[in-house]
C-alpha cells in the first residue's frame, strides 16, 4: 500500500508507503535519495532489536540515545549533532529515523539544522508513530516549559511502515497508537470510526489485513490535512484535537503518562467542552468514551494531577493566543466545527475546570 503526500506550497512529494520486510530488503530505504553517507539514528532500546542490523546491512554508522519522552531535549539533539560532527558527517549525509515518535521527531528536527538541512527517512516502529508522528513535517523536542515547543516544519523523503515492527510492541504501546486512529476518524471521517468499533479485537489482536488498512485510513486523513495546510495556519489544527490538554498533562506528569494515554484523556475531556459550546450530541460522546473504554485506554484525568497545574501548563500550548489556550471542538463524529476557518477556539476557564473533572 502507498500514499503519495504532496505539499503544494513547496512542491514538495514523499511517499509514505506501508509494506512488510523492510528490514530484509534495507536499500528500498533510500532509493531515489541522493547520499554519500548514512546514519542510524535510534534509541537505546532499539539498537540490538533493529538498530544494528539496519545499520550493517546499509553500511551506516549507528547512533543511539536513551529511551523516553524525557530525552527528547535540545541537549539530546546537541549530543546527536556533536557525534555526527566527530565522524565527519556532512551535507552529503542522510539520516534514517528508526522508532517511535521521539525518535522521528528528535531526529527529523536535527536533520531540519544539521548543515542547514539533509535528508530524512523516517522508519516508524511503534503504532503511534506509523499514523502519525513519522510524516506531516512536525518534528521537535521538548523543553522544561513545554511539549514540542522548539523545532522545525521539515518533510521527510520518504516514511517506509513495516507493519512486522508491531509484533515486538507491548500492549499498552500498541493501546497508546490507536489513540491517534480514533483521532483522525473522530475530527474528519466518521466511517472509519465506525470501522474501528467494528474491530477492536482484531486490532488488538494484529490482525495484519485490519491493522494495515486502518493504518492506510490514518494516514490518508492526516496526509490530506497537511496537504492543504503544511504550516498549521487553519485546517492542521485539526490534528491537535485532544493535545491541548493532552499536552499538559504531559508536562505536568513529567512525561511518566505517556502521550497516548494523555490524548485519549483529553479527547474526552475537549468533547465535554464541545457538549457545552458546540452541541455535540450525547451519543457521540458516548461512542467516544466507549470506544476509549474498550481499547482500554484512561477515562480520567490521574487524580495526582492538581486542576491549578493542569491549568497553568495550557497557555504553553502552540495554539495559545495572548495566553490563552484554544481548542479543537466538534458538532458530531467526524464533523468540527470551523471557528472562521481557526478550527480552535478560546474556552471560559470555568468550562475546561468543569471538563477536568466531570466523570
Amino acid at each position: 500500500m502507498k500514499l503519495i503526500c504532496t505539499i503544494p506550497s513547496t512542491s514538495i512529494t514523499y511517499d509514505i508507503e506501508i509494506r512488510a520486510g523492510y528490514l530484509n530488503h534495507p536499500e528500498r530505504l533510500v532509493e531515489g535519495i541522493h547520499h554519500q553517507r548514512l546514519a542510524v539514528i535510534t534509541q537505546e532500546n532499539l539498537a540490538p532489536l533493529y538498530g544494528q542490523q539496519l545499520s550493517e546491512k546499509l553500511h551506516a554508522d549507528l547512533f543511539t540515545f536513551p529511551e523516553g519522552e524525557v530525552y527528547k531535549t535540545r541537549e539530546t539533539k546537541q549530543k546527536l549533532e556533536d557525534q555526527l560532527l566527530e565522524k565527519g558527517f556532512g551535507r552529503d549525509s542522510c539520516i534514517i529515523a528508526l522508532g517511535g515518535g521521539v525518535v522521528t521527531d528528535l531526529a527529523g528536527y536535527l536533520a531540519a539544522t544539521y548543515c542547514r538541512g539533509v535528508p530524512f527517512v523516517s522508519v516508524p516502529t511503534t503504532l503511534l508513530a506509523m499514523v502519525d508522528a513519522s510524516y506531516g513535517g512536525k518534528t521537535g523536542v521538548n523543553t522544561p516549559h513545554g511539549k514540542n515547543l522548539i523545532g522545525a516544519i521539515y518533510q521527510p523523503k520518504k516514511v517506509a511502515i513495516d507493519p512486522l515492527f508491531l509484533k515486538s510492541l507491548p500492549h499498552t504501546r500498541l493501546q497508546e497508537g490507536v489513540v491517534e486512529m480514533i483521532k483522525h476518524g473522530w475530527i474528519a471521517n466518521s466511517a472509519y470510526f465506525s470501522f474501528l468499533e467494528t474491530h477492536v479485537k482484531a486490532l488488538l489482536a494484529l490482525d495484519f489485513d485490519i491493522i494495515e488498512n486502518a493504518i492506510f485510513e490514518s494516514c490518508r486523513v492526516k496526509k490530506t490535512i497537511v496537504e492543504e495546510d503544511e504550516k498549521e495556519n487553519g485546517k492542521r489544527r485539526l490534528l491537535n484535537a485532544g493535545h491541548t490538554i493532552g499536552h499538559a498533562l504531559e508536562t505536568v506528569s513529567n512525561y511518566t503518562l505517556s502521550h497516548g494515554d494523555a490524548v485519549a484523556i483529553g479527547l474526552l475531556v475537549e468533547a465535554r467542552m464541545a457538549k457545552q459550546i458546540g452541541g455535540l450530541p450525547e451519543n457521540a460522546y458516548q461512542r467516544l468514551y466507549n470506544l476509549l473504554k474498550n481499547f482500554g485506554l484512561p477515562l480520567q484525568v490521574p487524580s495526582q494531577f492538581s486542576e491549578e497545574a493542569i491549568l497553568n501548563a495550557l497557555p504553553y500550548d502552540k495554539k495559545t493566543i495572548k495566553g490563552k489556550p484554544r481548542f479543537v471542538l466538534l458538532k458530531d463524529i467526524g464533523s468540527p466545527l470551523p471557528f472562521n476557518q481557526n478550527y480552535c477556539t478560546e474556552v471560559d476557564t470555568s468550562l475546561i475546570q468543569k471538563a477536568l473533572t466531570e466523570t
